[in-house]
């Protein structure tokens, strides 16, 4: 056995996961895919690891991640798309440890070229998350024992660098346009609106939220009374602040009258905005087979269907345009401001840096002030230097550490 892995005993079945499948007449078909790469047929003993073994080790892994919710059942599908695309490439049969810096080398060729699907090369970002994955997996392999090292890279498998991130964007940028609305846009959006939606947009621009923030939007955190949004972001868990307009809490209001008519009880309830139907507007239906294990996972955004919806009955629907925009306008025009840590505490980004062990508390001032700088990008003649009638109740300073 080749040094560098660990005697293994094969502990996944046909079935493991029923990602990664056993194929008929294993060996014949190891040998035929060395043979179809290149590559001298290597040597298998009953006890060497696997790609295959390896793989369905590892999402096993991510399966139970997800059902302690450390992880998204999307991310799972990504990951297994990655790893059975991975195993196919490099050859299910193969031992891990006859994979050298050419057969990683070939791969990133590949997913160039071809992508995971065969259609079309993969985006830098695309490319990056998958590469990720990739080493993800040899270094969860060697955390756990799998194997003593990780293979050999070599000088090609790495991400794309920042300088290949800039020169995509750029290029993306004079094909397709920034990804930002004016403020005209945005004004036409909301005035087009229905009341649901005309909330979220405000949200999206006087918060910076996207679509899962506005989906999993808890009704106890919003404080119509003091004008203020307190809760932690479903995609980090950070605390987030935020101050609202005026208009915000108006369409909010409106919202939040609505009622639901699911029961009292119903998770749904607790929540802001819902389908047709009483749903989150944001959620992943999860199909599971035999052994409760994951066989397919599919997203629905609402929010993003009736945005682009939205989008193209006023004909500003473009590519790289939907919904999550409004979070780049935000950001972009709260950078104006110059007050980074206010601007992190409204997006619910954690604070960078030793700065966020010892800023305790930010001023409700900072975040009105930030919030009111974009709202007169949006209504250049409106007064908003006022909060809204009830917000002589704010304290001026939050907590970050409750």
């Amino acid at each position: 056995m080749a040094s560098g892995a660990r005697r293994y005993a094969a502990r996944c079945t046909s079935s493991a996961c029923g990602q990664i499948p056993t194929p008929p007449w294993p060996t014949y078909l190891r040998v035929a895919a060395d043979l179809h790469a290149g590559r001298p047929p290597s040597n298998l003993s009953s006890h060497e690891l696997t790609v295959k073994e390896l793989g369905n080790e590892f999402l096993s892994y991510q399966m139970e991640r997800v059902s302690s919710g450390q992880i998204g059942a999307r991310w799972f599908e990504d990951c297994r798309r990655v790893v059975r695309q991975f195993a196919k490439r490099v050859g299910v049969s193969r031992p891990v440890t006859s994979l050298a810096a050419s057969d990683f080398q070939r791969y990133r060729r590949l997913l160039v070229t071809e992508g995971l699907g065969g259609a079309r090369g993969l985006g830098v970002y695309a490319l990056t998350r998958t590469i990720t994955v990739v080493r993800g997996l040899f270094k969860w392999a060697v955390d756990t024992g799998l194997l003593e090292q990780a293979p050999r890279w070599g000088k090609a498998f790495v991400k794309p660098s920042a300088a290949d991130v800039r020169r995509s964007r750029a290029a993306s940028d004079r094909e397709n346009g920034k990804r930002m609305f004016t403020a005209g846009q945005i004004r036409s959006l909301i005035e087009s609106a229905e009341p649901a939606m005309k909330a979220a947009i405000l949200l999206g621009i006087n918060g910076g939220f996207g679509n899962t923030d506005c989906a999993a939007l808890p009704r106890a955190a919003v404080n119509l009374k003091r004008g203020v949004i307190d809760f932690e972001r479903p995609k980090t868990g950070v605390r987030r602040i935020v101050a609202l307009w005026p208009e915000t809490v108006e369409a909010l209001k409106a919202v939040l009258a609505t009622g639901s008519t699911l029961p009292a009880s119903s998770a749904e309830t607790r929540v802001v905005f819902q389908s047709e139907s009483g749903l989150p507007l944001v959620r992943q239906i999860v199909k599971r087979g035999n052994n409760d294990e994951i066989e397919k996972v599919t997203y629905v955004d609402r929010l993003g269907d009736w945005f682009d919806d939205l989008l193209v009955e006023k004909k500003l629907k473009r590519k790289r345009v939907g919904f999550y925009t409004l979070r780049h306008t935000f950001r972009t025009w709260a950078d104006e401001t110059n007050d980074q840590h206010a601007i992190h505490v409204i997006m619910g980004h954690s604070i960078p840096g030793m700065s966020g062990i010892y800023v305790e508390e930010i001023d409700i001032k900072r975040l009105r002030r930030v919030v009111n700088h974009v709202h007169r990008k949006l209504w250049p003649n409106v007064d908003d230097t006022a909060p809204p009638s009830a917000g002589k109740t704010l304290t001026n300073e939050i907590d970050l550490g409750a």
